[in-house]
């Protein structure tokens, strides 16, 4: 009889291929004496690096999984799971694999030490799709950036060669209104002081004028005040002048 330890594998298959990233891998191992090792996979690796990175948590593309252990037990085709923690589960035997529940295990290495062969070779095939997928898709994420920021460039450029022009108009409008040569100072009015009226000196006669101006001066005859040559009564009492 064939021995049945060895290591299985459940695969939840995504449907849109590159299982490394896209899928889960359940992995169960029989051990040859009796113990084993149940690991289930709680997320792929897209969608775990998808919730890592919504999160403000660091990227993290690492599976998340949640190991088991216990010991198992097989009469005939069925085989009964022992977990630590006192569950226990029933398995059927089958020439490929083993099915609990509505998983099934396919077995997929005879040694419980090394990794399955195929499961590697999948894996770096996935793995160089991938990155050969995204070294695509950034290419072209740049190539779109890079023309996001060209149009944004020219567009702030119009914007800002149209600010330029309607200040340049503004400036030329100013100028035809208010006219003023630059080379030209602009006027400036100077208001006289009071004082400068009674600063100016005033002239006075010299004595020849007074000695001349008392000699053609007359009297009055009745009160005595001068009066001017010429003039036929007196100015300050009217008495009539000889």
């Amino acid at each position: 009889m064939k021995s049945i330890s060895g290591q299985y594998e459940c695969l939840h298959r995504s449907g849109i291929g590159l299982d490394y990233f896209t899928s889960r891998i359940d992995r169960l191992t029989l051990q040859t004496n009796g113990q084993f090792v149940f690991v289930v996979q709680e997320r792929s690796r897209v969608s775990h690096a998808a919730k890592s990175l919504f999160s403000g948590q660091q990227l993290d593309v690492n599976a998340p999984e949640t190991q088991r252990k216990g010991r198992y037990s097989n009469v005939g085709d069925s085989i009964t799971f022992y977990f630590d923690d006192g569950s226990q589960e029933n398995g059927q035997l089958t020439p490929e694999g083993i099915q609990v529940g509505n998983n099934f295990f396919e077995k997929v290495c005879d040694s419980t030490l090394l990794p399955p062969t195929h499961r590697l070779k999948s894996n770096m095939e996935d793995i160089a799709k991938g990155l050969k997928i995204a070294g695509a898709i950034g290419g072209a994420a740049v190539k779109a950036a890079k023309t996001i920021q060209d149009t944004l460039q020219t567009t702030q450029g119009a914007h800002s060669n149209s600010d330029s022009s309607s200040a340049s108009q503004g400036s030329n409008q100013s100028g035809q209104n208010n006219p003023v040569p630059p080379s030209q100072p602009a006027p400036v009015s100077y208001q006289a002081s009071p004082q400068s009226h009674t600063s100016q000196p005033q002239v006075q006669p010299t004595q020849d004028e007074v000695t001349d101006q008392n000699v053609e001066t007359l009297f009055c005859d009745q009160c005595g005040a001068p009066v001017r040559p010429g003039k036929h009564f007196c100015s300050h009492c009217g008495a009539k002048l000889p």
